[in-house]
């Protein structure tokens, strides 16, 4: 879930550069902190991976009611008003913010942004070493509270949702019947709507799918599928009863061709490693690792990890009937070199916006590995 009303996506890979006296090279990783001590945190406070990125979360959770105040004043106005503010802002040798300026925004909405800058610049954060400047890019991604249902189901089974993440991407999440939650995108184009991955059956894809007729009044021009399991293309059947044309990387198809699936089409080669799509994304196959097949997507400030990314929620690996464990982690490591600076929406479980959801993968894949692969 994104809400309530608001989400701050606190990105690990939120830019942090700092000014005079500069190091001579990058700090390697972990790295110490580039502020003094922050005063308002007790003593002994322990962080967990970069303090830098630790301390910067902490003072924006103590300001980020004054971001909630500029985004829910034109919320009640447009109920699904959402999208992804990124600031730069430079905090002097004081701690002071001196400058804060709109980076890019996909909100579309002057009030909501100057709000949300202003605001920033009214911070105060711990002092810089050394006497420098710290300028840091920050995206808050700001969305509604709550999912709208399109299916209710029975029991937490069979159910069907739709969750906003900006005004042209949205989650579509479906249950089985064992009520096993799965996720989806639906990809507002220039030219009609893509859907990537079905739900897991063919009456939820054809729910999100007149859900998508209903709220945009555009055509369906495309699905792009993951991999091929249950709960990637359990609802070809809906896509092709409207001729929906559909794609795949190169092994997906040939999988789908060995159990008798046809009409899906080759979206790009495993060999190519990566696609430009016209339609606003790259897919990327970074190599096996849930699947043989399993390919990501990434759009503007999102990428979309499919059951190669495991949710922050997951305690587990998850089905790995098909996995190659010895892979995997290369594999992640590949999607998170390639794609270090979006919100990642994970196969199952809730999207992440802390950037944590790949280390996640490899704790997990360590343990599942005999401890092996752990390094960040």
């Amino acid at each position: 879930m994104f809400g309530p009303a608001l989400v701050a996506a606190l990105l690990a890979s939120a830019v942090v550069a700092w000014g005079m006296p500069a190091p001579p090279s990058p700090p390697p990783d972990p790295i110490g902190s580039i502020f003094g001590p922050d005063t308002a945190l007790a003593p002994g406070t322990k962080f967990e991976g970069s303090e830098d990125k630790e301390i910067i979360r902490r003072i924006i959770r103590r300001h980020i009611n004054e971001v909630k105040w500029c985004y829910e004043q034109e919320l009640s106005k447009k109920p699904d008003l959402a999208g992804r503010i990124m600031v730069q802002f430079t905090v002097a040798a004081s701690g002071q913010v001196i400058a804060s300026v709109l980076q890019n925004s996909t909100m579309g909405n002057a009030r909501v942004e100057s709000c949300t800058v202003e605001a920033v610049r009214r911070w105060q954060f711990p002092k810089p070493l050394g006497g420098g400047i710290v300028i840091i890019s920050y995206p808050f991604v700001l969305t509604p509270a709550e999912a709208t249902k399109l299916v209710l189901g029975t029991n937490g089974a069979g159910a069907v949702e739709i969750e906003t993440f900006e005004p042209t991407l949205f989650v579509h999440r479906s249950t089985d019947a064992d009520a096993v939650p799965s996720n989806g995108l639906v990809a507002v184009t220039a030219r009609g709507l893509l859907l990537v991955d079905t739900a897991w059956t063919d009456a939820q894809t054809e729910a999100v799918l007149a859900w998508g007729d209903r709220r945009f009044h555009r055509p369906w021009i495309g699905a792009v599928i993951t991999h091929d399991h249950a709960d990637r293309a359990g609802g070809l059947a809906a896509l092709e009863r409207r001729r929906i044309p559909v794609s795949a990387l190169d092994l997906t198809v040939a999988k789908m061709t060995r159990r008798g699936v046809r009409g899906v089409t080759t979206l790009f080669l495993a060999r190519d490693g990566a696609l430009k799509d016209p339609r606003g994304f790259e897919a990327f196959y970074p190599g096996s690792g849930h699947a043989s097949d399993n390919i990501v997507l990434r759009f503007p400030g999102l990428v979309y990890g499919g059951c190669l990314v495991k949710s922050m929620a997951a305690t587990d690996l998850g089905f790995t009937g098909d996995a190659d464990l010895a892979s995997w982690p290369v594999a992640i490591g590949n999607v998170r070199a390639r794609y270090s600076d979006a919100a990642i929406v994970p196969g199952h479980g809730p999207v992440d916006l802390s950037g944590e959801a790949y280390q996640h993968t490899i704790d997990l894949l360590a343990t599942a590995n005999g401890g092996r692969s752990a390094k960040k």
